[in-house]
């Protein structure tokens, strides 16, 4: 459950950004506009919301067109489906879920099935979020040859996604489709995102310190981030892990795709922003 004493909008505005010295030493960056403090994720193009409501807790859905030969995996129903499974006390923790589509150079730079961004502002709606990116359909990922323990753990878990992998000379290439991107992104990222949440704005909360509520925000902000990064995405892993099989052996994951085309309409959304090609 949030406490109602947090105060997300404390954060520091700079966090990410080339104030706050992110990529000053390298040229290739994501552009930042001058007159915009948001971060790059925060500035979507025409995004149109869709409300849902999900065991009594309002969400707004935010779906972002696609480009050509993109698409978004998941339909809003997929989602949904997949929170709707989430415990009560975690989905209150998200307001946001957010169909992105990244940019070409945000694609080079930041490549990621998804992410939690415990702050969003993104014009009227904001507050804590998950993030899932669009997707080119049918590529190719390219791996490297030096795995750390993590990114062969990841390898594996890709692998048993659907996706093929092929041991190449310079690495790994792992070959997509809509089909395994879904299964990775649903089942996976999903769960694994709101793991992050759970971990950040229910476990960097210490009952034995007192805070204010001036200063409770930035308290959790200074905790999770001095937590270090393995130690997150263990936590996060295992969330998606045990959510997984949960509600595997009750039969209720994995399901097949839900597409119904009366449904993306009537939400005002594009039928070709789902078509799987």
């Amino acid at each position: 459950m949030k406490n109602s004493t947090w105060n997300p909008v404390r954060r520091n505005r700079n966090i990410g950004t080339a104030k706050s010295g992110y990529s000053n030493d390298n040229k290739f960056v994501v552009p930042e506009k001058w007159a915009d403090y948001r971060v790059f994720w925060e500035r979507l193009e025409n995004p149109v919301a869709c409300p849902l409501s999900i065991k009594g807790h309002n969400v707004t859905l935010l779906v972002e067109p696609t480009r050509p030969g993109y698409i978004h995996a998941c339909t809003p129903n997929d989602i949904e489906r997949v929170l709707s499974l989430i415990d009560i006390e975690h989905l209150e923790e998200i307001d946001l879920v957010v169909l992105r589509q990244p940019k070409k150079k945000e694609e080079l730079l930041h490549p990621v099935w998804g992410r939690f961004i415990y702050y969003a502002d993104i014009g009227k709606y904001s507050g804590p979020g998950v993030y899932i990116e669009a997707v080119a359909t049918n590529t190719t990922i390219r791996w490297g040859n030096k795995l750390s323990p993590f990114q062969k753990k990841e390898l594996e878990a890709l692998e048993s996604d659907g996706h093929r992998i092929e041991r190449v000379k310079r690495g790994y290439d792992v070959q997509t489709t809509p089909e395994t991107v879904r299964n990775t992104q649903l089942f996976r990222t999903l769960p694994h995102e709101i793991g992050h949440a759970v971990d950040y704005l229910t476990n960097s909360l210490n009952p034995s310190i007192e805070t204010d509520s001036e200063h409770e925000s930035e308290y959790i902000s200074e905790v999770y981030r001095s937590k270090p990064t393995r130690d997150k995405e263990e936590f996060a892993n295992r969330y998606a892990r045990e959510f997984y099989e949960k509600h595997s052996s009750d039969e209720n994951l994995p399901f097949d795709r839900e597409y119904v085309k009366e449904n993306i309409i009537g939400l005002g959304l594009c039928e070709s922003w789902f078509l799987h090609k």
